[in-house]
């Protein structure tokens, strides 16, 4: 009788095949990958200061300046988002708050 895809035999099997054989390809390609976006990194840096010693700009005043105007910049993540979920989430809060929670007879 045959065995289906959960079996633990043939799980077994494939993480050993995914292990041992498939694996050294993946690595050799991202090996590839990163040595070729490493190159291209060293080439992009080289033409930038190319230009910029063309141009005679001073590299360190200029270079300061978008860190510091960086800085300047003060980012929140606190508070409501603006997904549906949340707009939702926050109108039901909205509601509940302005309840009163007694109720009184006369």
């Amino acid at each position: 009788m045959a065995k289906s895809i959960r079996a633990s035999s043939h799980i077994n099997a494939k993480a050993v095949k995914r292990r041992g054989v498939f694996q050294k390809a993946v690595d050799a390609r991202e090996q590839r990958i990163s040595n070729k976006l490493k190159e291209d990194l060293l080439k992009q840096k080289l033409e930038d200061l190319k230009k910029k010693e063309e141009q005679g700009i001073n590299m360190d005043v200029d270079e300061k300046k978008p860190v510091e105007e960086a800085l300047k910049k003060k980012i929140t993540t606190s508070g409501w988002r603006d997904g549906r979920h949340h707009v939702y989430k926050k109108a039901k809060l909205m509601k509940q708050s302005k309840k009163k929670t007694s109720f009184t007879r006369f």
